[in-house]
């Protein structure tokens, strides 16, 4: 303001310093003029001159007047925005293009938790949930691009004590002189307790107040959802359809608020039966549907519906009193029994009530032959439950050559089950059920124990390099016992852990690959040797393969088969077989059944062999007597095997 003051000035001593010398010049022409005259005139100069003087005083009086307003009036409006900024209810925020907060005032703090001074340290866009964060920055594009002029949304944000806070975030962007974008005044409303109350209205209209399940519309949604990709997929899903019997009678013999209890308990007993990924609504009174997803085997089916069964059945105590509850189920199959949800209701509903034609507690297909089928699985099961108490499991044992010296360097043990009304039942059929049933864990600790006992016993026997080769389902490696039930069962019988190999499928690594791996790293830690079996029928990376330190890989026998009888499937055995040697693993063939499948083997380079062409797997006694015997050359082999 001094500045403009002295410009001013000095302009006017200039002007009136001009304008004197102009005057001085003419005052030395007309010196010669009259006094009087002379007089008159310096005093009219004089006169202008101070009221131009005046004039231009009282401009600069004027201009130092607006000035100050304004001077005034920039204070005023900073103060405002001062107090508003400060007080104001919503979270308000100054950020940088990048993100990194400038300023931010109280409400914002207090609503993520932080103070300003460690606001002034972090981005807003690391604070924001990781769902939002690209749909933020596209957002922000458009406002930079002038798409828009402003942003808002619903985010959610990470308060400092780690919990979610929902907010309504206000965006817009604030460019400079040139029109180039600046900084981002950003605007943030708590808006928690109304999305609590929204879930809460949600949760009300799609699911039962009594129960918590989920009630007959969020059933009909998922049934849609369900039914379309199961088109899709060519999947196959199944519907129960229950209801507790008799259920009338215990409202009313013990009240219906002990009844209500009833059904709460019995709804959780259903959540309990079936995986997260099936769904148990309630309709109405004792009506309950329980959707089971991506069903593989019909006859699994079966064995849920007895699983739930044997659930509503078991004791329930309320208010002292003990109370037995059985229910019927219905069950219709999705896309033999319909296509649709009436039609498979419908029939869900049919079958039902045939279940209580049949004496109640008890489950029915819509299709008879169904229910018979699941009927024989379920005393298959049975059986299977009493097999290990009966002593009915035997192993036998496949040997396994070293082509190179036709040596037999260990054998395989491969589970057996001898039944008096099932006869001899098939490997997989008894994996596959004990798997259903959860029966996998003892059937596996029992071919664990066995097969290295008999292994000790070999190597008492002289056959001191023989090695053991386990097969391992899927269920055991998610035991936390594993690793611990292993170096238990070797200490007891004293084998080294190098004799003992077990043998994993790339499928069960894939189910659970951090788990299963981990589980691995503990074996191999303890000397036990690792075998990938059924390679390339899976999906395995081979960066794994070095990872883990694989000591063999068993070729699927497909590949075997096929390897001499076109050009593609020995090309690809090949390939496996310079690959694993290549990675210092030991490649083994599974599956030998020819003396050309031997000797393309052979000449490949393949380093290890089991099959029929070797030998069929034997029990104890015929596998100890093979064990015996030097192996002769290849052009013998199978006719030792008929000796046997």
């Amino acid at each position: 303001m001094k500045r403009i003051l002295f410009f001013i000035a000095g302009a006017l001593l200039g002007l009136c310093v001009a304008f004197v010398s102009d005057w001085v010049a003419l005052y030395r022409q007309i010196i010669q003029l009259n006094t009087s005259i002379l007089l008159t005139i310096s005093s009219l100069v004089v006169i202008f001159l101070i009221s131009v003087l005046l004039i231009k005083y009282k401009q600069l009086s004027q201009l130092n007047k607006k000035t100050f307003q304004v001077d005034n009036s920039l204070r005023e409006v900073t103060k405002k925005f001062e107090t508003l900024f400060e007080q104001s209810t919503i979270g308000l925020a100054m950020l940088n293009l990048d993100g990194t907060l400038v300023r931010v005032n109280q409400t914002f703090c207090e609503l993520l938790g932080y103070n300003a001074s460690e606001m002034l340290s972090m981005n807003y866009y690391f604070m924001v949930h990781a769902n939002d964060v690209n749909h933020l920055q596209i957002h922000l594009k458009n406002l930079i691009d002038k798409k828009n002029d402003v942003y808002q949304s619903e985010q959610e944000c990470i308060h400092k004590n780690g919990q979610v806070v929902w907010v309504m975030a206000t965006l817009s962007l604030i460019r400079d002189l040139n029109d180039e974008p600046h900084h981002l005044i950003l605007q943030l409303q708590n808006i928690s307790l109304q999305k609590k109350a929204e879930e809460r209205l949600h949760h009300m209209a799609y699911h039962d107040p009594l129960t918590g399940l989920a009630n007959r519309n969020k059933l009909e949604q998922f049934i849609n959802h369900i039914l379309a990709s199961s088109r899709r997929h060519q999947q196959c899903f199944a519907l129960l359809f229950l209801d507790l019997d008799r259920f009338k009678n215990i409202n009313d013999t013990i009240g219906h608020e002990a009844g209500d209890m009833l059904l709460q308990i019995v709804a959780e007993r259903l959540r309990s039966a079936v995986r997260n990924t099936d769904m148990v609504a309630r309709l109405g009174g004792d009506e309950f549907v329980v959707l089971i997803t991506d069903v593989k085997k019909t006859e699994s089916v079966g064995l849920i519906a007895q699983k739930i069964l044997d659930s509503v059945l078991e004791v329930i105590i309320i208010k002292g009193q003990e109370i037995y509850s059985t229910t019927s189920i219905g069950i219709s199959l999705y896309p033999y029994d319909g296509q649709t949800i009436q039609t498979l209701m419908k029939n869900a509903d049919l079958a039902l009530y045939r279940a209580k034609e049949h004496g109640r507690n008890n489950y029915q297909f819509y299709t008879i032959e169904m229910t018979a089928k699941a009927q024989d699985k379920l005393a298959l099961q049975n059986a299977l439950a009493h097999a290990l108490v009966k002593n009915e499991f035997l192993l036998h044992y496949q040997p396994i050559m070293e082509i190179a010296t036709r040596k037999i360097i260990g054998v395989e043990a491969l589970l057996r089950w001898s039944n008096k009304e099932y006869g001899m039942v098939t490997p997989d059929e008894i994996i596959a059920l004990a798997e259903e049933t959860g029966l996998i864990i003892l059937v596996s600790e029992w071919v664990l124990k066995t097969a290295c006992q008999q292994l000790k016993n070999w190597h008492e026997m002289g056959f001191s390099s023989l090695k053991m080769a386990i097969n391992c389902s899927a269920r055991i490696f998610k035991q936390a016992t594993f690793v611990d039930d292993i170096l238990k069962v070797i200490n007891q019988t004293g084998l080294s852990p190098a004799s003992l190999e077990l043998e994993i499928t790339e499928s069960i690594i894939m189910k659970d690959p951090e788990n299963t791996l981990r589980v691995l790293y503990a074996l191999k830690d303890l000397g036990v040797k690792i075998v990938i079996d059924d390679f390339g029928t899976g999906y395995w990376s081979l960066s794994n393969l070095r990872r883990l330190s694989v000591d063999k890989i068993k070729i699927d026998r497909t590949f075997v088969k096929q390897a001499t009888l076109d050009e593609t499937s020995a090309a690809i055995t090949t390939a496996i077989i310079a690959m694993v040697n290549k990675l210092h693993i030991i490649p083994v063939a599974e599956g030998v059944e020819t003396r050309e499948q031997y000797e393309f083997l052979k000449r490949e380079g393949c380093l290890e062999m089991q099959g029929y062409y070797l030998s069929q797997p034997l029990a104890q006694e015929a596998i100890t007597k093979f064990l015996r015997h030097p192996m002769p050359d290849g052009e013998t082999i199978l006719e030792t095997e008929k000796t046997i």
